[in-house]
């Protein structure tokens, strides 16, 4: 608007200069008439008029350069605004997905959240979440959005994926190959493909990584946002496993990492109900191991420790997972066998019993002398309705199958019975 106001006013000011021209070239002719002096002034009249045309297109052409400008200025405006639209945009995806993540109350949630999420901030990207399993060193990939252009494994261990190796981004197309993760198997077909593995990492724990790829060489138009929803990720997955881990010391025996009673209290009576409710059965069996303060006495606590976490290993690997095994306290332990028969509750503690005689410890480089437990077992409805009474129940039949010579299982209302390695 500018350059047209002063293309106006320049057009003006040269228009009045060519007619003042104009009206000394008729006022020459008038006082010197004759033909000479008449074509001398119309020759020096046409030279100012040439000199104030040239002036004239030097001032369009200003006044057009600088509209021109000012479109393109105009034009730069409305991207710059759009882009901070987009950004916008995005951080409030980014700060809705971090308030998602705080809230989520296990690792099925919060990634069921990063699926549904990443799926909008990333949309030119598909995607695949790779979360470490405890202890393992193995990742499997979950929760994808979009279609990969190159698949991936579905098990990976952490040193197949070069992000996790050198703990940052790590970029790869089907261009170089021979760079990539192991895990990523670029199309048969060679069609164009990049990918990016970006490491989930918090509070210096390896915690998996976030797998995207994207069609054509040009990688992840969105990089920024994709580190800034990882690093969101990474620290709510620490969260929930800090989260695990204080739920852990809360619920766990610290020496057999079986449950203890406060779980157990907490566990039982819910079981019962679920299974009154869907009318099944439920099998209680109590544990004590045979002669413990005299194992203690002559080989020492740390020894007694060590026969401790075995044979809490044993009952944590010998059944269901739907069983829950606890730790009551010293050398008694406990087992809940939701939706079980009392004829197959007897056979499991009989295959207990004998894999108790068998169990080989070796603490300090010296093999302990083997060790037995007796058993007594109380079936929900018979022998109990609440917690409390079948509770009672299966520790009244335990107290039977000690005083009848251990290494036995009673059962609440029956005689003790003998069982051995060889279940008779």
């Amino acid at each position: 608007m500018t350059g047209a106001i002063e293309h106006q006013s320049s057009i003006a000011r040269f228009a009045g200069w060519g007619l003042g021209l104009i009206a000394v070239v008729v006022a020459t002719a008038m006082i010197h008439p004759g033909p000479i002096c008449t074509a001398i002034a119309v020759l020096a009249a046409l030279a100012s008029l040439a000199g104030i045309y040239r002036q004239l297109r030097l001032a369009w052409a200003r006044a057009r350069a600088s509209e021109e400008n000012s479109q393109v200025l105009r034009e730069q405006a409305q991207l710059v605004r759009a882009e901070q639209q987009k950004i916008s945009a995005d951080l409030g995806l980014l700060g809705n997905y971090g308030n998602l993540l705080l809230g989520s109350t296990d690792l099925a949630e919060a990634l069921q959240i990063s699926q549904q999420m990443l799926s909008q901030l990333l949309p030119d990207c598909a995607g695949s979440i790779y979360p470490l399993i405890d202890g393992e060193g193995l990742a499997e990939v979950t929760h994808l959005w979009g279609t990969h252009v190159g698949e991936t494994r579905t098990q990976a261990s952490a040193q197949d994926c070069r992000a996790m190796v050198t703990c940052k981004p790590s970029l790869s197309s089907s261009e170089r190959p021979e760079e990539a993760c192991a895990h990523i198997q670029f199309p048969a077909d060679g069609a164009p493909m990049s990918a990016v593995c970006i490491p989930l990492n918090a509070q210096t724990e390896s915690l998996g990584w976030l797998y995207l790829t994207s069609p054509g060489l040009e990688g992840c138009s969105k990089m920024v946002v994709a580190l800034a929803a990882a690093k969101q990720l990474s620290q709510a997955l620490a969260n929930l496993k800090l989260r695990g881990n204080l739920r852990d010391l809360s619920v766990r025996d610290p020496l057999t990492g079986l449950f203890n009673r406060r779980y157990l209290q907490e566990s039982l009576g819910r079981e019962m109900t679920r299974s009154k409710r869907r009318n099944l059965p439920l099998a209680v069996m109590m544990f004590d191991l045979d002669h413990f303060k005299a194992f203690n006495d002559n080989f020492g606590h740390a020894a007694g420790d060590a026969v401790l976490v075995a044979f809490g290993r044993l009952l944590g690997n010998s059944f269901r997972n739907e069983d829950i095994a606890c730790r009551l306290g010293g050398e008694e332990f406990i087992l809940i066998m939701p939706e079980m028969e009392l004829t197959v509750a007897k056979r499991r503690a009989q295959e207990l019993l004998a894999a108790t005689a068998d169990l080989n410890i070796v603490h300090e480089g010296q093999t302990l002398p083997p060790i037995t437990t007796s058993i007594g077992l109380a079936m929900m409805p018979e022998h109990g309705e609440k917690p409390d009474a079948l509770m009672a129940a299966a520790d009244q039949a335990l107290y039977l199958a000690k005083s009848s010579g251990r290494n036995r299982c009673s059962v609440a209302g029956e005689i003790a019975e003998s069982v051995t390695a060889n279940g008779s």
